[in-house]
């Protein structure tokens, strides 16, 4: 055990504060046509050209008004709802203050595919901020998603002029600028942002410009995130250039049967010549409507520029899985907390049989197993919970040195495979040895016990994609390392015929005339652990599309320090002990952990994101019966099971034999 982890003992006050659980209770989005959920829709047009805004009245009303093949959800709208959150536009209920053609300072002039009321994306964060008492939700996800239409206007592509004439420096300000306002919007509160990179490896329209619009767009995206960590944001980067990666690389995989900007599944309005996304509708009555009844699943982009309801799923699916992985690869360090506790549990079990009628010099040896079902979850929507079934055998020898006290050691193997909700599990095995010193001198009586196990774990985490999954798979080691202790005070009552040797385990000695005792009494413990998890990175079978979900984690610590308060009792009944246990128990390590992760498709910052938060308390109870095989054999059962610990599900049984090695004391040597 390290300093750290003992210290704990001493800080059991200041460890009990709340934990800074991730907790999404709104969608806030900012930004551009990217994200935008239908924010013109309430507006008389959008200001665009002529021909456009006479298309509008009649697309609204046809259910049209995204770009993208409506009535199909934005990328905004469906990460939303991933979460059980809204992604509808501000001025319609929402909170989602993106508009189609936001540059990120500047009003977009009107130009052919321009849209005068768009709100720039640095004035829509203010904005929200204004609305808000100048501070931001600390539990909403933000996704903020701009920049395109800056370069555009940069190299002079759209908008009207006059046009920068450095267009590198116009997007290096643009970028640092949008970078403050995010960094006043982390100031006021906000503290899960999500910023996608604008994807750079395609062709921009064709043309000899195609090139320079590439490299634009690259030197945009890195100095957005560049400026964002110098600012000190923490940030999730979402690499949308490795999902059209992905794309190209098997659009059949991903269902698609075209991915250029030519064969696009919108029809284009007469005079409209870019953005008729907004104007396409399923509705046969929409100005725009698909090419072929399943256009919207078949085809990537619904028009020139903006992706359709499938090419949208894509985007929601990625994002969210970058949000939860680090929730789910914090239950490979959740694990071993319960486990251990399973081991702790069968030597303590073990140790009470061991201390029947002991006489100095013997020894005992024994074996259990436990089996249990442990499910963890967290607790907030949206969020993958983590069943399994864990099973461990532990084997020991214990040696009575002097009366009433024991000491031994323990080997114990163990394994659990713990599901994830959206596919894929983990498999961690565990290999602990312990040693343990008892003593049960009269009615005080207390156990000790240290154990060190080392973790080797195998990960296969399934990120659902569109209709694609796709398994990301990965290895590492561990460690984990626990000191616990339990101590009481019994009393014995007792009653019957004589017994010359009670054959049954006891706590305290009762006395010798009677056949029937019942020891009883207040128990106390706790069970100091820390667990370490060694960082891992993961492989993607589907390296060929660019390894597009698969994520590298650091190493991660969990610390625990749970106390047990309660009471317990055995009934002695010939050969047969009855028994039963029932705490309280209180976590007192702080929960508020953190996960990191990167991305391995691009350079960027790395991000922390919370760890699953198990509950704070919950009661423990155990029944089990022992039974005296033979004179120098004991064998016994339990159940386990805990009640009212949040996010947790936990109960199993274990079974064991204790076998006294020696036989029975003589005369000159009697056990107590």
């Amino acid at each position: 055990m390290t300093r750290r982890s003992i210290a704990v003992i001493a800080v059991f006050a200041a460890a009990t504060g709340p934990a800074a659980a991730q907790s999404f209770n709104q969608f806030v989005g900012f930004g551009d046509s990217t994200i935008d959920s239908g924010y013109y829709r309430v507006l008389p047009s959008p200001g665009g050209s002529a021909a456009y805004n006479a298309f509008w009245p009649s697309a609204v009303a046809a259910g049209a008004g995204k770009p993208t093949t409506s009535p199909g959800l934005m990328s905004s709208e469906a990460l939303a709802e991933l979460f059980g959150l809204n992604g509808s536009p501000s001025d319609q209920g929402g909170r989602n203050y993106a508009t189609s053609g936001a540059k990120n300072v500047t009003v977009n002039t009107l130009a052919t595919g321009g849209f005068m009321a768009a709100v720039p994306t640095v004035t829509q964060i203010n904005n929200y901020l204004a609305a808000n008492n100048g501070r931001a939700n600390g539990n909403a996800l933000y996704v903020i998603s701009s920049g395109g239409n800056d370069v555009s206007f940069a190299l002079g592509q759209t908008g009207t002029g006059p046009f920068p004439a450095n267009p590198n420096a116009y997007i290096l300000t643009a970028a640092s600028n949008l970078a403050n306002a995010v960094a006043q919007l982390q100031a006021a509160g906000a503290r899960y942002i999500v910023v996608p990179d604008l994807p750079f490896s395609f062709p921009m329209g064709g043309g000899t410009g195609n090139a320079a619009t590439r490299a634009a767009r690259l030197t945009y995206s890195q100095a957005q995130w560049s400026d964002l960590a110098a600012a000190g944001v923490s940030f999730i980067p979402a690499d949308y250039n490795a999902v059209r990666v992905a794309i190209a690389s098997n659009p059949a995989l991903f269902g698609f049967q075209f991915i250029d900007t030519v064969n696009v599944a919108c029809t284009q309005p007469a005079g409209v010549t870019s953005s008729w996304a907004l104007l396409c509708s399923s509705n046969p009555a929409a100005p725009s409507t698909l090419v072929t009844p399943n256009a919207e699943l078949t085809r990537l982009f619904a028009d020139n520029e903006h992706l359709t309801t499938a090419g949208q799923q894509i985007v929601a699916d990625y994002e969210y899985s970058l949000i939860v992985a680090p929730s789910e690869i914090s239950y490979v360090a959740e694990a071993p907390v319960k486990t251990r506790t399973m081991i702790v549990n069968s030597i303590f079990d073990q140790i009470l049989m061991s201390e029947r009628q002991r006489g100095v010099g013997t020894f005992n040896s024994w074996i259990s197993g436990d089996i249990s079902s442990l499910s963890m979850s967290n607790n907030l929507s949206g969020f993958p919970s983590d069943p399994g079934t864990p099973g461990i055998v532990t084997a020991g020898l214990d040696y009575a040195f002097a009366r009433n006290w024991l000491v031994g050691a323990a080997i114990s193997v163990g394994t659990t495979t713990q599901s994830f909700d959206l596919g894929g599990d983990f498999r961690q095995n565990e290999y602990a040895a312990s040693g343990f010193l008892a003593y049960a001198g009269g009615p005080l009586w207390f156990d000790l016990v240290g154990s060190y196990g080392g973790l080797r774990d195998s990960v296969n985490r399934v990120v659902p994609i569109g209709i694609t999954t796709q398994s990301n798979t990965g290895s590492t080691t561990g460690s984990d390392a626990s000191v616990a202790v339990e101590l009481g005070y019994n009393f014995t009552t007792a009653a019957g015929r004589h017994y010359a040797d009670p054959p049954v385990p006891l706590k305290s000695a009762p006395p010798a005339d009677d056949a029937f005792y019942l020891t009883h009494g207040p128990v106390a413990g706790i069970l100091l652990q820390r667990v370490r998890i060694d960082g891992f990175t993961e492989t993607d079978p589907f390296a060929a599309i660019g390894g597009l979900t698969a994520l590298s984690f650091d190493a991660q610590t969990r610390e625990s320090a749970v106390t047990e308060i309660g009471y317990q009792a055995n009934l002695v009944l010939g050969r047969w002990m009855p028994f039963a246990k029932l705490v309280w128990n209180h976590e007192l390590a702080p929960l508020d952990r953190t996960v990191t992760a990167s991305l391995t498709t691009i350079a960027a910052p790395s991000f922390s994101l919370p760890a699953v938060v198990l509950g704070r308390d919950w009661a423990t109870g155990t029944i089990g019966i022992a039974a005296a095989v033979s004179r120098d054999v004991t064998a016994y059962a339990t159940f386990t099971g805990q009640i009212g610990q949040g996010n947790v599900s936990d109960y199993g049984g274990e079974i064991g034999v204790n076998i006294a090695l020696n036989g029975l004391a003589d005369a000159a040597n009697p056990r107590p």
